[in-house]
C-alpha cells in the first residue's frame, strides 16, 4: 500500500494525473479500509439475513 503511496505522488509530479490516480486506488484497495473491510461487510450482512431468517 505504502509503494502504491509513493508510486502516485511521482506520477502526480510528473503530470501523469491518471496513473496517479490509478495508483492511490490500488492503495486503497490494499489498504486494510479496503477489499478486507468490504468483505467484513458483506460478511455481517449474510449474518443479519440468517438471523432475521432464523426468528421467522
Amino acid at each position: 500500500m505504502l509503494m502504491c503511496i509513493v508510486a502516485a505522488i511521482g506520477s502526480f509530479i510528473q503530470k501523469d494525473i491518471s496513473l496517479g490516480i490509478e495508483a492511490l486506488v490500488l492503495g486503497f484497495l490494499l489498504s486494510p479500509y479496503g477489499i478486507p473491510m468490504v468483505g467484513a461487510t458483506v460478511i455481517a450482512f449474510f449474518k443479519g439475513i440468517n438471523e432475521v431468517i432464523k426468528s421467522i
